[in-house]
């Protein structure tokens, strides 16, 4: 056996030299990133002339254990799952079953928008290209035991912050939404239409959906980073069922590469056209401009033009065509990216919530396989990480700066306990636990700390939760509603 590995591990070496990949610099490369950015462990492939060149893992799967990561430990995907969807919905073109242009209500006819404009012209493009006026409202499916259904009927009931297809506004739940369109088109879940018309003919043999599947794998654990104590410690999952399409799938490096193969190649593996090549090129072509903000071109400092396409996102790097997604979720990140015309692609899985680290690898990597000077992306991406944080704790100070001091609640804590109701959110719940309010709602708990007059604060780092809920008294001095999550909640 240890002679049928060393022959292996010669084998993959030498295929990746002959496709112009080093891979004692892929190596250096990511035991560097484990080290500077604090990370247990990663895994990468890279797809070359539709050959898995490389696939490797480093590190350890879980902070203060032993077992190593390789190219077969699963990570969680998050939302590169985006372009499995997309490229589902290609393939229910190829038969026939769907068009790109089909109003979303044609399969799924309890979706709905909050606009009478917007609802009776949204298609299934618009839901996946994140143009529809709707902010993420994420609350929805996380931390919460809403189903599918009820969680896309739920943001039928919020308002659009942007006219309609004019911006781009990412939004989780519009892809929740298309893999519904994939079950009512298909008739068969997502979860199983990806399986069977994706997983298995790419003998993606890890790849999976489900969490009950996950938690029987050889896999991962997600880890949470904390910048200002400068430490890594397991991050509490939270379970993907609901999030489906939009990020529930799981897999590892070795079987993301024939998914890279499989994109590279127009839909084809292994002499199998599985895709009409055409519909799937579909899902990579510019649909809705993503505005080069600030913090953007701090992040992309060799792209000067970006948008999002059905599932994936399409720049130019150092004057090279980019397609690329990537994805965050329980303490992993991942990253997906495509160099077209190199015929070249890869994927880079870490076990850290640290996204800026993945983005300093891909563009490594990018220049190590488009063959451009290499740069030191890590000093770079770490100084963009620290601005970032800064940027946080400074906007942070500036909100308790604004709080007036002296001020009490209008009425005593007891009047502000009860029940209260948002059309979108469901019922909510505060009540008197010593001497603050307790918010309830769905499978939160969270106190309330006093900030000025009828504002407190809710700030719960467990549940990713740091906001001013804000209560509104009626003219007779009762309590009408308090906003949060940027809903209102009426009192019942």
């Amino acid at each position: 056996m240890r002679s049928l590995a060393v022959i292996i591990s010669f084998l993959v070496t030498f295929a990746a030299a002959a496709q112009g990949v080093d891979p004692k610099s892929v190596d250096k490369l990511m035991t560097n990133m484990l080290r500077t950015w604090q990370i247990p462990g990663a895994a990468v492939a890279i797809v070359r002339n539709d050959v898995v060149v490389f696939a490797k893992g480093y590190g350890i799967k879980e902070i203060g254990g032993t077992e190593p990561v390789t190219a077969d430990t699963l990570f969680q995907l998050a939302s590169t799952s985006k372009a499995f969807t997309s490229t589902s919905l290609a393939m229910l073109a190829t038969d026939k079953k769907f068009s790109f242009d089909d109003p979303v209500k044609k399969y799924v006819p309890y979706f709905r928008l909050d606009d009478l404009c917007a609802d009776s012209q949204v298609t299934v493009r618009d839901i996946l290209s994140h143009r529809t006026g709707l902010t993420r409202h994420d609350e929805l499916w996380d931390n919460s035991p809403l189903t599918r259904e009820e969680v896309v009927r739920s943001i039928g009931q919020v308002g659009l912050t942007k006219p309609f297809r004019t911006a781009y506004q990412y939004q989780n739940i519009m892809f929740i939404a298309a893999g519904e369109v994939v079950t009512h088109a298909s008739g068969v879940p997502w979860d199983d239409f990806v399986r069977t018309r994706i997983f298995q003919p790419l003998a993606m043999t890890r790849t999976i959906t489900s969490d009950a599947d996950w938690d029987k794998s050889d896999h991962a654990t997600g880890h949470r980073y904390d910048w200002r104590t400068n430490t890594v410690t397991i991050q509490r999952p939270i379970d993907t069922h609901t999030l489906g399409a939009a990020g529930a799938i799981k897999s590892s490096a070795r079987d993301m590469g024939n998914w890279i193969r499989f994109q590279l190649s127009g839909g084809a593996y292994d002499l199998h056209q599985l895709v009409d090549p055409d519909l799937l090129a579909e899902t990579k072509t510019p649909q809705t401009v993503i505005r080069m903000e600030p913090s953007t071109r701090d992040s992309n400092p060799e792209t000067n033009v970006m948008s999002y396409a059905m599932g994936w996102n399409v720049q130019d790097y150092r004057g090279e065509l980019l397609i690329a997604h990537s994805g965050a979720l329980n303490g992993f990140r991942a990253h997906v990216d495509l160099l077209p015309r190199r015929n070249s692609g890869f994927v880079v899985l870490i076990n850290a919530g640290r996204g800026t680290a993945l983005v300093a690898v891909r563009n490594a990597l990018a220049d190590m396989l488009s063959g451009k000077p290499p740069r030191d992306w890590n000093a770079y991406y770490l100084m963009i990480d620290r601005k970032a944080d800064e940027k946080e704790a400074r906007e942070k100070e500036e909100r308790l700066a604004k709080r007036i001091p002296n001020t009490a609640p209008t009425l005593p804590l007891a009047r502000y306990a009860g029940d209260y109701e948002s059309p979108a959110y469901g019922p909510l719940s505060i009540s008197v636990a010593g001497d603050q309010l307790v918010l309830k709602w769905s499978r939160m708990t969270i106190p309330l700390t006093h900030f000025h007059y009828d504002t407190f604060l809710a700030d719960s780092p467990a549940d990713d939760v740091d906001e001013q809920a804000v209560f509104t008294l009626t003219p007779q001095h009762d309590i009408q509603s308090v906003s949060l999550f940027g809903t209102t909640f009426v009192r019942k």
